[in-house]
């Protein structure tokens, strides 16, 4: 009984409770979105990053990763790519050479990282051959090709087909160097890519290192749903001569980032159940407040004060559950909808790059997001009912009867 007269109390004023249902709807559907909308700068940075750079995980020499020392290869490395490429989580592999180094035009010089790979297999693990900007991506018969990102090329002032230098020590310590054409560019939002790498087939690299077919590094990918960090345990346990690193240990940066997002998520989520929450407890004092006299005629006729309290929360019960559901759909469509195509945000791109965002976002929200609003939506709607609930079955009958 009680429900039932809760629920026609809602729509006694129409009016009232369509704003304050709309209110929760625009509340909600914000709340998502711009949830969504913030995550997907997240996503879209972690994703090229592993994509890119670290892969979801690495495999090293212990020493290698402490100066880069080249003498530090990886020990039996073919034994570590076939274990990978038979591990089922695993989707491929690649394997590289790695040396600091300098790179040098006519023009200009500075430092590099200059990595060894096999072209096939690495535009398999991090897609690179989707990076080139101008050129080509190690394609014809050039002698000692590189690849440098658009950034570095534009501070070495050279052009596709142009020569530059490069110079290390090779694993006997002597200083050695080689000639290399510019085949192609690179353009990503990473700045490491863009300005403080060079490619080369490892081939090449190798001859120059003096180190035969050796490597220093393993990157390889996995299938989405994949525990990267449970599959860098058996790693480890399987090889423990080797250093091995998911790609949050690799970049805890990131890690940093998701945490981050989160938190902000949850902020997001409290500021906005908060405004809604005072709208709500808003609207239910003024109902409280313009039905006094019935309220009290219904406790002198004997209504326990009790009903009357859980009759105005199931008031707000009810306004929530009639916006919330309702805005949490249209939020969910609208993320779904801009989760496939994108927010173009082109005209913004030369600045979002250059802080390593891409210039389309795509909003995404995980399931335990919407979850979070759902439990958000009920606890606003149950501790916003409280105080007008509260201050109903503060009225003495004798007075509220006597109210005009």
């Amino acid at each position: 009984m009680i429900a039932i007269i809760a629920w026609r109390n809602v729509w006694r004023n129409k009016g009232r409770s369509l704003v304050v249902i709309g209110a929760m709807v625009v509340g909600i559907w914000a709340m998502a979105f711009g949830g969504g909308f913030m995550k997907s700068f997240l996503v879209g940075y972690v994703s090229s990053s592993i994509k890119h750079e670290t892969s979801n995980g690495q495999i090293h020499h212990p020493e290698f990763t402490q100066d880069y020392d080249i003498q530090y290869t990886i020990r039996d490395y073919l034994s570590v790519i076939r274990f990978l490429e038979t591990t089922a989580s695993v989707e491929d592999v690649t394997s590289r050479s790695l040396v600091n180094g300098m790179i040098a035009s006519s023009r200009q010089a500075t430092g590099v990282k200059i990595v060894g790979i096999n072209p096939d297999e690495e535009a398999k693990v991090t897609e690179l051959n989707s990076l080139v900007h101008e050129g080509t991506y190690f394609e014809g018969t050039s002698s000692n090709p590189v690849l440098i990102g658009n950034k570095l090329a534009e501070k070495l002032k050279v052009n596709v087909g142009s020569k530059v230098v490069l110079t290390f020590q090779d694993a006997d310590g002597t200083i050695t160097a080689g000639r290399f054409r510019v085949v192609g560019t690179l353009k990503a939002t990473s700045p490491t890519i863009s300005e403080t790498t060079a490619f080369t087939l490892k081939t090449d690299l190798n001859r120059l290192l003096n180190i035969g077919d050796n490597i220093h590094e393993i990157a390889y990918t996995t299938l989405p749903e994949t525990d990267d960090e449970e599959l860098a345990k058996i790693l480890k346990a399987k090889f423990p001569d080797d250093q091995v690193e998911s790609w949050k240990e690799l970049s805890p940066v990131l890690v940093f980032m998701e945490q981050w997002m989160a938190s902000i998520l949850k902020m997001l989520i409290v500021i906005i159940m908060s405004a809604l929450a005072f709208g709500i407890v808003n609207t239910m004092l003024m109902a409280v407040l313009e039905r006094v006299r019935e309220l009290g005629m219904l406790m002198a006729l004997g209504m326990k004060r009790v009903k009357v309290f859980f009759m105005i929360m199931l008031e707000t019960i009810y306004l929530s559950t009639v916006g919330g559901p309702l805005g949490l759909l249209i939020g969910y469509a609208t993320v779904s909808y801009f989760g496939t195509s994108g927010i173009d945000l082109t005209d913004y791109s030369e600045g979002l790059e250059a802080i390593g965002y891409e210039s389309i976002l795509y909003p995404v929200l995980q399931p335990m997001d919407y979850l979070q609003i759902v439990v958000g939506v009920v606890l606003t709607a149950f501790l916003a009912s409280i105080y007008p609930a509260w201050k109903a079955i503060k009225l003495r009958p004798i007075d509220a009867l006597h109210t005009i």
